[in-house]
C-alpha cells in the first residue's frame, strides 16, 4: 500500500508507473501528470493504493472551445480597479473568483479554494502539436516546454529558478498534448507569489540556451525510447494515424525523432516568441490566496508584455471514412488488446453529449453492456471500456478498447489460429451490443446511470487546487466559461434515450469502422514510428479557420455577462473525532464541508503481509471477491446500486493493509455506508463469480509484464525479497490465484476479519453523532477479534550486487534497493523523508542533477522514495536510460549515495528538502478521500490522533548532521536490479 508521504518517486515517474490508457493525447511531457484508472475497474491493484472503482475514460471537461451555453447578454463589466493599480477588464467576479483581461489580453483567473495551506499555479499557452505549423510532426512544442520550465531567462540563469523552486517546496513540471502546453507551480500558501513571478518570467524572458537545448534533446531521446515500451501510447499514435489521414492531429506530439532531432535551437527560439505572446495564454491560480492580490500581482508583471500578431492558421476538413480500416502493430505485451473506433463529432455538436451517455451505457462501470456481457457472461475480454473523444479542431471519434482473454493452446492447436479466433469473437460480440442498442435503444434505468454518473463527477472533479486550477483552464480555452462543467451536466440531463439512439445510428456506422490490434512482439521492441505517406492530397479539401487569440473567448465571456454564479461557500473543516463502537471498532470521522460529497473507507491490517510466503495474492483476491455477491446481494444488484447513485465502491490490498474505498454524494452516504458494511460482514464469494474473476485476475497479473515499468517492479521485488510475501506485489502470484478455490476465500476472510485489526473512517459533509449512530447499527456484528491475529514477519535483505534481466522494450531501466529501511513509527522516519528529498526533488535534487540535468543527460524518468509500513521497509532510487549508458548512470547513481553518506548539506539544500516534505504533506490533506486514508494508515499503524503535527515539528528539527546520520545507516550496499534492452552486436 501506499506510504503515508512517500517522495511519490519525485512525483515525476509514479505517474508514468500509474498511468493507464488514455483516450486522449497522452501528454508527453517531462513528467506525465495524473494516473489514469483501468476502464472497467477490473485491472487488480498495483503497489499503490488502487483507483479500481469504475471510471470513465473520457473526461468530463472538454479540451477545445464550443459555443456558449446561454444567450444571455449583458454589457461588459465595468468594474474600477483598485487606486494605485494596475489596469484590467473584469470578466467575472463573485466571492470565490475574480477572472480578468489584462490590456495585453492575458486572461488571468484567481479561485479562492480553502482544502488546505496549498497553492497551484498554473500558465496555459495554445500551442500544442497541431499548431506547429511548418514544423508539424517534429514535437517541437514538446521540445519547447522541455526547455522553458526551469530554464535560463533573461533575468536569472536556470541555477538561480533552481534554487527558487527549491527554497519554496515546489511541485513543478509541464506538460504537452495535441491542443495546448501547460505548465504548473504547486506550493504551500506564503510561497504563492515566487510561483507566479517564476511562471511569468518563463513565459516571457526565456533565452533556450544552447547547453540547455543540447541536454534536453538527449532527455526527449530517451523519452522516444521509453515509448516504445509502454503499450497505451504505442495504441494511441497507431489512432492516429488510423483515424486521420490529412488533418495535423495524425501526428505525434512527441514528433518523429528523425524530425526531431533536425529541429535547430533558432527554430526553437523563434517558435517560441511566437506563439508564447500574453494575447494566447491563460494564467490561473487556485488555493489558499488572496484572489485580488493575486491579480494585481500577475498584472503588475505582465504590464510590458505586448500582445502578439498570431498566425492564421487553418486545419483541412477531414474526409469522410468509406471504408472499413484495419491495422495491427507489435508491442512486448502477453495478450491482444483491440480498439474498435468510429469517427465522432466534434466538441458539443450535436450528438456529442448523446455520445457521452452512450459511452457511459456500453462500456462504463461493472453494470454497463459490455462488461455484463461481453467481460462476464461471454468472456471474451478480460477488460473492457467505452469513451467518447470529441474536440473542436476536427472530429474526435467513439471508442471501445479491450484486453482480449486467450484460452490456452491444446495439443496441436494452431497459437496464431487461436489468438486471430479469440479477436473475431471478442469484436463481433462487441458490435453485436453496439447493434442492439441501434435497434432497440437503451432503456430507462441505463440512461439515468449514466446521468447520475455525470452529475457525481462534477461533484467529485474538484477536490485539490491543482485539479481546480487545470480544470478552470481547461475550460476557458476550450469553451470560454470558466463554469462549463456545470452547464454541461445541466445538459446531459436533457438528453433522451431517443437521443442516444439516434447518436448510435448515425455514428457508428459499420462502413466507418476502425479496427486497430495490438499484438504480442515475437522478437524486440517495435520500430520507431515515422511519418506516413501523404495519402490525400490537402490542398483539396475545405480548411476551417482557426483565431487562438483571447479575444474569442473574451468576446463570448462578454457576451454573456458577469456571471456570479456561486454565493460564498461557507465551509468548515473540523477535527476528526474518534469513536469506539460496542465491539471496539475504532471509528473515525473528519466533518468537512467544502464539498457535498462523502469518503467512506474501512482498512484491515494485514496485506499482502497476511499472505505466507508462496502463495501470495489471497489477500487481494479475498478483498477483491468482497463486492460480487453478499447474502442479500448479487454482484449485478451491488453495481447496480452504487452506479445509479453516481456513487463508487472498490476493494483492494496494499503491502500492509487490504481495504475498501466508497465515495457518495452528501444525500447517499448513509446508503453507501450500508453497502460497505454488507460486502464486508456477509460476501459469499459465488463460485460462477470467483470463476469468472479468477481469470481475469491471472490475466491483470500476467499484464503487469507489459510496460517497463512493471517489468522492472516485479523483478524487482524478487531480487530484493526472498522467502517473504513482499517477494511479489499486493496483486499476488499468477500461478496462485489459478490454484484458488471459493473456499480459500472463504476461510482468509474468516479468519482475518475483527474489530481489532480493523478501522472505520468517514470524511466529508456528514454530522458526526449520525454517522456513530449509523455505524453502530451497521458494523456491530463484526466480531471484536479476528480469529489469527496480524503477525507480520520480518524481511530479510540480500547483501547487495547487481543482477541483469534482459527486456524486449526498448528502453533499460534500473532500481537501487537500500533494506532494512525503517517502520513507519520509527524515529527516522522523518530524518529519511528528508534525506529523500535532498537526494530527488524535481528538477533540484542530486539525483535529478547528475542523471538528467546534467551534460549528457543520461535519463527521462528519475525518483528515489522509500516503501515502510508495519514493518521495516526499503529505500529505493529508480531511473530509465538507454543500453549503451547504465553502467555510467549506475556510477553516478552510487556516487550519489556516497555524497549524501560522507557530505554535510548546506542549509540552502537542507532548507529546500524540508521545505519540499512540507508541501507534499500539506498537498495530500485536501481530498477527503486522502485524510480518511491518512487518518486510518496511522491508527493502524499505532501513531497518535496528533501525528501530523508531529510529523510536521520533526521535519523542522532535522539538521545536516541527522540526515548524515541516517544516510550513512540506511544507504549501505545497493542491491541493484536493471532491465535491460537486448542491443544487437
Amino acid at each position: 500500500m501506499r506510504p503515508l508521504r512517500v517522495s511519490l518517486l519525485g512525483l515525476s515517474l509514479l505517474c508514468f508507473l500509474l498511468a493507464g490508457c488514455q483516450p486522449e493525447d497522452p501528454q508527453t511531457s517531462k513528467d506525465a501528470r495524473k494516473p489514469v484508472a483501468a476502464k472497467d475497474g477490473q485491472t487488480a491493484p498495483s503497489d499503490g493504493k488502487s483507483t479500481a472503482t469504475p471510471v470513465t475514460p473520457t473526461p468530463i471537461t472538454p479540451t477545445t472551445p464550443t459555443t456558449p451555453t446561454t444567450k444571455d447578454k449583458a454589457a461588459p463589466d465595468t468594474t474600477p480597479t483598485p487606486a494605485g493599480s494596475t489596469a484590467f477588464a473584469v470578466l467575472q467576479s463573485r466571492p470565490d473568483r475574480l477572472m480578468v483581461e489584462l490590456p495585453n489580453r492575458l486572461i488571468v483567473i484567481a479561485q479562492e479554494i480553502r482544502t488546505a495551506p496549498v497553492v497551484s499555479a498554473q500558465v496555459w499557452i495554445k500551442t500544442g502539436s497541431i499548431y506547429e505549423q511548418e514544423h508539424v510532426g517534429a514535437g517541437l512544442s514538446h521540445f519547447l516546454e522541455h526547455l522553458l520550465s526551469g530554464g535560463s531567462t533573461t533575468t536569472r540563469s536556470e541555477k538561480e529558478s533552481n534554487e527558487i523552486l527549491g527554497r519554496i517546496g515546489a511541485r513543478t513540471n509541464a506538460a504537452t498534448s495535441l491542443q495546448q502546453v501547460w505548465y504548473y507551480i504547486n506550493t504551500t500558501r506564503p510561497y504563492a507569489a515566487d510561483a507566479i513571478d517564476l511562471l511569468s518570467d518563463w513565459m516571457q524572458n526565456s533565452t533556450i540556451s544552447k547547453a540547455e537545448y543540447d541536454r534536453e534533446r538527449q532527455v526527449i531521446q530517451r523519452e522516444f525510447e521509453m515509448g516504445q515500451g509502454e503499450p497505451d501510447r504505442i495504441l494511441w499514435k497507431m489512432m492516429q494515424q488510423a483515424r486521420y489521414k490529412a488533418h495535423p492531429a495524425r501526428h505525434p506530439t512527441i514528433g518523429y525523432l528523425d524530425e526531431f532531432l533536425s529541429i535547430s535551437r533558432d527554430e526553437i527560439y523563434d517558435f517560441y516568441k511566437r506563439m508564447y505572446v500574453p494575447n494566447n495564454m491563460v494564467f490561473v491560480v487556485a488555493g489558499d490566496i488572496d484572489k485580488d492580490k493575486v491579480v494585481q500581482q500577475i498584472a503588475e508583471l505582465w504590464k510590458d508584455a505586448k500582445p502578439g500578431k498570431l498566425p492564421d492558421l487553418s486545419f483541412p476538413t477531414e474526409p469522410t471514412i468509406e471504408q472499413p480500416i484495419d491495422v495491427s502493430g507489435t508491442a512486448d505485451v502477453r495478450r491482444p488488446r483491440v480498439r474498435i473506433a468510429w469517427p465522432g463529432t466534434r466538441l458539443a455538436a450535436e450528438g456529442d453529449f448523446a455520445l457521452d451517455l452512450l459511452a457511459s451505457i456500453l462500456g462504463q462501470g461493472e453494470s454497463s453492456r459490455l462488461v455484463r456481457e461481453v467481460r462476464d457472461q461471454q468472456k471474451l475480454v478480460n477488460s473492457i471500456g467505452a469513451y467518447n473523444f470529441s474536440a473542436t479542431w476536427g472530429e474526435g471519434f467513439f471508442g471501445i478498447d479491450a484486453d482480449i482473454a486467450i484460452a490456452p493452446p491444446a495439443a496441436g492447436d494452431d497459437p496464431q489460429k487461436l489468438v486471430d479466433d479469440a479477436i473475431a469473437k471478442a469484436r463481433q460480440a462487441i458490435v453485436a451490443q453496439v447493434e442492439r442498442i441501434q435497434k432497440d435503444g437503451v432503456t430507462a434505468d441505463e440512461l439515468a446511470r449514466a446521468k447520475r454518473r455525470t452529475i457525481a463527477q462534477v461533484v467529485y472533479s474538484a477536490q485539490t487546487a491543482e485539479d481546480m486550477a487545470d480544470r478552470l483552464a481547461r475550460d476557458v480555452i476550450g469553451t470560454s466559461d470558466p463554469d462549463y462543467l456545470q452547464k454541461y451536466a445541466a445538459a446531459v440531463q436533457k438528453v433522451t434515450a431517443e437521443d442516444v439512439q439516434v447518436a448510435a445510428v448515425r455514428f457508428l456506422v459499420p462502413q466507418r469502422t476502425i479496427t486497430l490490434r495490438l499484438m504480442p512482439s515475437q522478437g524486440g521492441p517495435p520500430p520507431a514510428l515515422t511519418r506516413p505517406a501523404d495519402e490525400i492530397d490537402a490542398a483539396t479539401l475545405v480548411r476551417q479557420p482557426f483565431d487562438l487569440d483571447n479575444r474569442v473567448i473574451v468576446n463570448q465571456i462578454r457576451g454573456r455577462g458577469n456571471d456570479p454564479a456561486a454565493a460564498a461557500v461557507k465551509a468548515a473543516t473540523d477535527p476528526v473525532k474518534a469513536y469506539t463502537l460496542s465491539n471496539g471498532l475504532k471509528l473515525l470521522v473528519g466533518r468537512s464541508t467544502m464539498l457535498p460529497a462523502v469518503a467512506i473507507e474501512v482498512y484491515h491490517a494485514g496485506g499482502l503481509l497476511a499472505d505466507e510466503p508462496g502463495i501470495e495474492g489471497v489477500a487481494n483476491a479475498t478483498w477483491s471477491m468482497l463486492p460480487r455477491g453478499t447474502t442479500t446481494r448479487t454482484a449485478t444488484q451491488i453495481a447496480a446500486q452504487i452506479e445509479n447513485l453516481g456513487a463508487s465502491l472498490s476493494t483492494a490490498t496494499g503491502n500492509n493493509v487490504h481495504y475498501t474505498t466508497a465515495t457518495a454524494l452528501k444525500e447517499d452516504w448513509a446508503t453507501v455506508l450500508e453497502l460497505v458494511a454488507d460486502i464486508t460482514l456477509n460476501p459469499t464469494f459465488p463460485d460462477d463469480e470467483w470463476a469468472n474473476y479468477q481469470r481475469r485476475l491471472v490475466a491483470a497479473i500476467e499484464r503487469q509484464m507489459d510496460s517497463w515499468d512493471g517489468e522492472l517492479g516485479i523483478r524487482f521485488r524478487e531480487t530484493l525479497f526472498k522467502d517473504h510475501p513482499w517477494q511479489t506485489r499486493p496483486i499476488g502470484r499468477a500461478e496462485v490465484i489459478a490454484a484458488l478455490e471459493p473456499a480459500n476465500l472463504k476461510a482468509f476472510h474468516a479468519k482475518t476479519l475483527g474489530a481489532d485489526q480493523a478501522v472505520l473512517c468517514v470524511f466529508g459533509d456528514v454530522d458526526p453523532e449520525e454517522v456513530v449512530k449509523k455505524a453502530e447499527e451497521l458494523f456491530a456484528k463484526m466480531p471484536a477479534k479476528a480469529q489469527a491475529a496480524f503477525k507480520p514477519v520480518l524481511a530479510a535483505y540480500p547483501e547487495g550486487g547487481t543482477v541483469i534481466f534482459p527486456t524486449r522494450k526498448a528502453t533499460t531501466a534500473v532500481s537501487f534497493g537500500f533494506g532494512p529501511g525503517v517502520a513507519r513509527d520509527d524515529p527516522d522516519f522523518a530524518a529519511l523523508q528528508v534525506m529523500l528529498r535532498v537526494i530527488n526533488n524535481f528538477p533540484v535534487g542530486w539525483l535529478d542533477q547528475e542523471l538528467r540535468g546534467s551534460v549528457p543527460a543520461l535519463v527521462y524518468a528519475v525518483g528515489a522514495y522509500q516503501q515502510t509500513g508495519v514493518i521495516p521497509g526499503f529505500i529505493a532510487f529508480v531511473f530509465n536510460c538507454k543500453a549503451a549508458d547504465v553502467d555510467e548512470a549506475i556510477k553516478r547513481t552510487n556516487g550519489v549515495a556516497e555524497r549524501i553518506r560522507t557530505e554535510l548539506v548546506d542549509d540552502a539544500t537542507l532548507a529546500r528538502a524540508k521545505a519540499a516534505v512540507l508541501t507534499g504533506e500539506f498537498l495530500s490533506k485536501q481530498a477527503n478521500s486522502d485524510r480518511a486514508m491518512e487518518a486510518a494508515l496511522n491508527h493502524l499503524y499505532g501513531l497518535p490522533a496528533d501525528e501530523s503535527e508531529k510529523f510536521l515539528a520533526a521535519v523542522q528539527a532535522v539538521d545536516a548532521a541527522r540526515i548524515q546520520a541516517v544516510a550513512k545507516k540506511y544507504l549501505k550496499t545497493p542491491t541493484i536490479v536493471v532491465i535491460k534492452e537486448q542491443v544487437a552486436e
